[in-house]
């Protein structure tokens, strides 16, 4: 599948996923609001046929009822007659019931002689109810007035919708687990594509030394060779280093899958002095390679053999990805009861959108995943294996063209007396 494909089955999908989500929203939204005028016109028919039967008329005068919906949870009924308000709570709930209006109401009548309106709970059966005089009722011409409420108005009509709450549900639940399903399949893809490019990495790799080594082995078999002392040494010398390059890529992959498989690494942690340490990986390397270390305190507890790969790892990898002249700094410090170590180079840099996979297995990120920048994609995921081993962070500063540095932050370092520092800068030329 291309790249084109995938982003347009991508886009398809949010749009698919949207459009199902809104169409669900949109229904759900119109059946509450068929529900709510139902319940409007139902409660109005009601309303008039108690205020009709609780009036007191005088002899031949017809009873005149308006019913003013203040909200659709609040209606003010007037009336031009006298209320009995002794039958006003036994029609309310007698009409509210045959008109399927089976909710908590509030009601009150206008006190002519009190000059307020009255409450009532009925289900509640308090003396006092919870509201007061509603704001903004219209002024009335006639003083035989009640209102009525209804404060669970929202959460009954919100009841009847169930069946659609739950169809809508079962609907998001379906989409999300193709949402989910749908994004293994590109996790997959993409994870599927950065092990066939590991492949094709170790391949290339690991050809150069078994090349070397064969060249070597060839040579070294010719009878000629015992007359030649010096030529002899040097292709020994090859098979050598050949071999140990070749033992390390091995032991490289084969550390990783023992992690991913496991879950972690077999650690042996002993005291280590830092400095120590990158004083003898300085000296495996040229004049590029720059040493500041201010940290007083250096002595950590860590693997050896494990932090050795990752110092190597980081400057190897600095290494690759500089220029002509490349210029790598290794600097310590201690900050906050912290043992810091950074790798800062003047390389190529990393794009911001890149960086947070660059720790991901096999990834390599574009323009430098190609065979003349050597390795596998799993020197940088190694390093971060072991820094959360041990419980340590690790931070990328990155910017394209203007290089990277690695930060390692190591919790209480051991203040040991061999710990201080003995160079603030050390330059290979110094070695």
């Amino acid at each position: 599948m291309s790249r084109l494909t995938t982003r347009i089955l991508i886009v398809l999908s949010v749009l698919s996923i949207v459009g199902i989500v809104a169409t669900q929203v949109y229904w759900v939204r119109k059946a509450y609001e068929v529900r709510e005028r139902q319940f409007l016109q139902n409660a109005t028919k009601a309303l008039g046929q108690v205020a009709r039967r609780v009036a007191q008329p005088a002899a031949g005068v017809p009873v005149d009822v308006q019913v003013v919906t203040l909200s659709p949870a609040y209606y003010l009924v007037t009336l031009n007659a006298p209320i009995n308000p002794r039958k006003l709570e036994f029609f309310l709930s007698a009409e509210l019931q045959i008109h399927q209006i089976l909710t908590h109401f509030e009601y009150g009548v206008y006190d002519d002689q009190a000059g307020q309106l009255v409450y009532a709970n009925s289900t509640r059966h308090e003396n006092e109810s919870s509201l007061s005089t509603p704001s903004g009722v219209p002024s009335v011409a006639s003083p035989y007035y009640f209102v009525v409420r209804f404060p669970n108005q929202v959460h009954y009509l919100t009841q009847q919708l169930d069946t659609w709450i739950l169809g809508s549900m079962i609907v998001l639940l379906i989409t999300s687990f193709f949402v989910y399903l749908f994004y293994r399949m590109l996790t997959q893809k993409t994870r599927t594509e950065d092990q066939r490019e590991f492949i094709n990495n170790m391949t290339h790799e690991l050809q150069t030394p078994i090349s070397s080594i064969k060249i070597a082995a060839d040579v070294l078999s010719s009878p000629k060779i015992m007359e030649q002392p010096e030529r002899m040494l040097k292709y020994v010398r090859m098979v050598q280093e050949e071999t140990l390059r070749l033992q390390q890529q091995v032991e490289t992959v084969l550390t990783v899958a023992r992690a991913e498989k496991k879950g972690a690494f077999n650690l042996q942690p002993v005291p280590i002095d830092m400095h120590e340490l990158l004083y003898q990986l300085a000296e495996r390397h040229g004049d590029y390679l720059h040493l500041e270390l201010d940290a007083h305190y250096s002595v950590i507890q860590a693997d050896r053999l494990h932090v050795g790969n990752v110092l190597g790892n980081l400057v190897d990898n600095a290494l690759k990805y500089s220029p002509v002249n490349p210029v790598i700094r290794l600097m310590t410090r201690n900050e906050n009861s912290q043992f810091v170590l950074m790798v800062q180079d003047n390389g190529i840099g990393i794009a911001p959108e890149h960086q947070p996979h660059i720790f991901n297995a096999y990834y390599r990120a574009p323009g430098a995943n190609h065979h003349s920048v050597k390795g596998f994609g799993l020197g940088l995921s190694y390093v971060q294996k072991i820094v959360k081993a041990h419980r340590w962070k690790i931070a990328l500063t990155s910017a394209l063209g203007q290089g990277s540095t690695f930060s390692i932050r190591i919790p209480q370092p051991i203040v040991h007396p061999f710990s201080q520092n003995r160079k603030s800068v050390l330059n290979s030329d110094e070695l």
